[in-house]
């Protein structure tokens, strides 16, 4: 038994600090480093051990494992796996490991996450914890109450933070996690995230005991830390994540999230700061979990404009997701934006690196949709939308995107292209599916009605002027007969009207552009709201009106004869 339980303890070498259930028997300290249990526990019998040291048998007895097979598929279609797993529970987590990963690697796991996870102070949910070989899975991604990760620094604050993201919500504030996170390292005794193993004891000299009456939040004197980026302050996923704000910002969000958890804790239960982590994952809470930090900006002197937009990891084929009230978002790792050259509100690398443009990109278009559905005026919506940018769509590459009913998803190549998708997706089974002027005239028309990040270039006119052609430049070359018409608009309904004409298309079925001109007409003639009443009617005589659908189709042509005739076909 003695040689079992030295064995045991050579394994578990730089695992076993317990901090969180320290026994005053064992010597006088409780900051004692792995090697010094080791020399205090040599010898000892295994059932004396939890006594004196207030670490469990179970640590260090044989592991009882089931198997198991875990199937998952990332959200962007690319990436599934099937893996035979050996699984294990401990009063604090399930553990899963590939079948390959060695007892010193698995031990070194649930140690750690135990240790962590017993200083948390309130209930603790149901976690989750997969761990796959790196040549399995290189990513990180939280599921629900499951972590999936490689082997990592099983006593890192980030690594934790993970963890409590799939036990409080894997869309919660990154910050505050890791807050949480740095706030349970520092109570359980581990080194965190900037120690190795060799430098343990480095890590906790100078610490004060927890006897002394002081808080673990209190050991390491925090000072707060400026950012160059403000858009930092957000303190979510892509704020901790060097391809998209510097190094030293970084570093100042690190220090921000631990201060925000000591400041926020020196008034609050840790249950009610679980709470708040939670909220910040919702898309009503992430405001209360706004406001708690804008409160805590403001007593450091600081003045930011803090997002609603959520983040979580996208695993291996994805940068990240993103969430708003109205959708998600899952951004593959290779996108590239179709038409970023011509596009002067985007960059090369649009998406993938600068947080401010990310930050900009989401919120517009939260507000966006909110717009939308302002303007449709429905009494319910399906808000459980997936957006997903991939440079594969499955639909013939002059498409910039799609709308799936089935799956309730957008696909996209082109972000000028997403709010014709999402009209597609609010008005899906208002009216007759397959009547194209209804279905795509709404939303070519109306997509450019709140869309920042739209651009105008014309196929129809493009075929006399050029492909894509940009819709300024159309009409610049068309300026002898703007002269003779002085009240045309120059934007794009114009240009849909001018389409038209020139193809001679006089049925709103013809294509999208002849169906557009017809939603267009209806506006400008009835109103948006009526209009899409109609739309939504299935009776094609309009009593208000006095108007059959024929009668409609007749006026429009003769609206577009009268003032696009000045262009010879």
């Amino acid at each position: 038994m003695k040689k079992s339980i030295r064995l045991w303890l050579v394994i578990m070498t730089m695992t076993l600090i317990t901090a969180c259930s320290s026994n005053k028997n064992w010597k006088d300290s409780e900051t004692q480093t792995g090697l010094e249990i080791i020399e205090y526990a040599a010898g000892m019998e295994e059932s004396d051990f939890e006594t004196n040291t207030g670490v469990k048998n179970e640590t260090f007895s044989e592991r009882v494992y089931e198997t198991d097979i875990i199937r998952y598929g990332e959200l962007s279609g690319e990436y599934s796996f099937r893996k035979d797993m050996e699984v294990t529970r401990t009063d604090y987590a399930a553990y899963y490991f590939e079948t390959s990963i060695d007892v010193v690697e698995r031990n070194a796991c649930i140690a750690a996450t135990d240790k962590a996870l017993s200083c948390v102070d309130a209930v603790l949910p149901e976690i989750e914890i997969v761990v796959l070989r790196p040549e399995s899975y290189d990513g990180i991604l939280v599921s629900g109450n499951r972590l999936y990760t490689s082997a990592e620094s099983w006593e890192s604050v980030d690594y934790i933070a993970n963890i409590l993201l799939a036990g409080y919500g894997e869309w919660s504030n990154y910050g505050m996690a890791y807050g949480y996170a740095d706030y349970l390292c520092g109570k359980a005794g581990m080194g965190g995230e900037e120690s190795g193993a060799d430098d343990r004891e480095t890590v906790l000299e100078g610490r004060e005991s927890v006897s002394d009456g002081r808080e673990p939040a209190e050991w390491e004197e925090l000072e707060f830390r400026k950012m160059d980026n403000p858009e930092g302050y957000d303190l979510t996923l892509l704020c901790f994540d060097e391809n998209f704000v510097s190094e030293e910002d970084v570093e100042a969000a690190k220090n921000n999230a631990s201060l925000f958890a000591e400041w926020y804790l020196s008034s609050h239960t840790e249950e009610e700061f679980l709470e708040l982590l939670t909220a910040s994952g919702t898309s009503e809470g992430v405001v209360r979990a706004k406001e708690a930090l804008k409160l805590f900006y403001e007593e450091h002197g600081v003045e930011c404009s803090l997002t609603e937009i959520r983040y979580a990891y996208g695993g291996v084929s994805l940068d990240y997701a993103a969430a708003c009230r109205y959708a998600r978002f899952y951004l593959n790792k290779d996108w590239q934006e179709m038409y970023w050259e011509a596009n002067e509100t985007i960059s090369e690398n649009f998406l993938h690196q600068d947080y401010a443009e990310v930050k900009a990109f989401f919120e517009c278009h939260a507000e966006q949709m909110g717009q939308y559905q302002d303007l449709f005026g429905f009494s319910h919506y399906n808000n459980d939308l997936m957006i997903i940018f991939t440079n594969r769509l499955s639909m013939p590459s002059t498409y910039n995107g799609v709308y799936y009913p089935d799956s309730h998803a957008i696909y996209l190549s082109a972000v000028m292209s997403l709010m014709h998708e999402y009209i597609h997706s609010l008005m899906y089974g208002k009216f007759d599916w397959l009547s194209l002027w209804k279905r795509e005239g709404t939303a070519r028309y109306l997509e450019i009605q709140y869309n920042a990040y739209y651009i105008v270039f014309y196929d129809g006119l493009g075929k006399y002027y050029g492909e894509d052609t940009h819709a300024q430049e159309v009409f610049s070359s068309l300026g002898s007969y703007l002269g003779r018409v002085p009240n045309i608009n120059i934007d794009c309904r114009a240009i849909i009207d001018l389409s038209t004409y020139i193809w001679g298309e006089t049925n709103p079925d013809m294509s999208y552009d002849a169906a557009a001109s017809f939603v267009g007409y209806l506006v400008g003639q009835y109103g948006e709201r009526d209009v899409i009443e109609y739309i939504c009617s299935d009776d094609e005589y309009n009593a208000e009106w006095n108007k059959s659908y024929e009668e409609l189709v007749q006026d429009w042509n003769r609206y577009i004869e009268e003032n696009y005739s000045w262009y010879e076909r």
